[in-house]
């Protein structure tokens, strides 16, 4: 919330209602976004549980990597490459061939990286890497 905002109470009372247990029990579900689940009532309710056939799968493994803890893939202009992805989507809900869509997703990303430089990408992509919570542990 910003500082100078002139409904600080009011925005206040709407993130309290918007993170209750209730509203986010049921934000978490809702089909075409699947927010992940940040509480443990989320990973145990019988509706969410019972959405689809692998539910518990998918909730177990959602539990379990927020336990452990996953960084964020984190290059330099990550928004850029996030960017471009999230375009390759929208073009893939709206009906473009999907092997078009990855070859002008890599093409892009390989402009990024070249724009930003490939040694300079690599060693930023290394240390991020090297930290313990980069990749998912195997259970």
């Amino acid at each position: 919330m910003a500082s100078t905002s002139k409904n600080k109470e009011a925005a206040y009372l709407f993130i309290q209602w918007l993170n209750s247990e209730e509203t986010s029990t049921k934000r978490v579900q809702i089909p075409y976004t699947l927010r992940d689940p940040f509480r443990t009532s989320h990973y145990t309710n019988p509706e969410y549980l019972s959405k689809w056939p692998d539910a518990k799968d998918y909730l177990d493994t959602l539990k379990v990597a927020s336990e452990a803890g996953l960084f964020d893939l984190s290059l330099i202009q990550t928004d850029k490459y996030e960017e471009v992805l999230r375009n390759g989507f929208s073009r893939l809900w709206a009906g473009d061939d999907p092997q078009k869509i990855l070859d002008d997703l890599a093409g892009q990303w390989d402009e990024i990286t070249s724009r930003v430089g490939i040694d300079k990408q690599r060693s930023a992509y290394a240390g991020w890497a090297a930290k313990p919570g980069a990749y998912p542990k195997l259970r």
